[in-house]
């Protein structure tokens, strides 16, 4: 995710409860839209044996571990150092 943040202005990477989010609101509408089809895509395929949902919305991609407890999202948030 924050490789996209980095080539797509107007992204950010949210951290949030229980899930991270990658939002492009504020970035081009027809590049945020591409980038977001490829993080999801790429996500997708990475996460695929993972016990998390990826899924995108309106001008964001999400990801959420399957599970709501903390241990599974610390875990979670330590693989996007590894992925990004």
């Amino acid at each position: 995710m924050q490789l996209y943040t980095e080539t797509t202005d107007g992204s950010t990477v949210e951290d949030k409860e229980t899930a991270l989010v990658w939002c492009y609101e504020d970035a081009d509408p027809d590049f945020g839209s591409c980038q977001a089809k490829e993080l999801l895509d790429h996500l997708e395929s990475v996460l695929a044996n993972e016990p998390v949902t990826v899924k995108s919305g309106q001008n964001m991609v999400e990801v959420k571990p399957q599970v709501c407890i903390i241990y599974p999202f610390v875990m979670l948030s330590s693989l996007f150092h590894f992925v990004a």
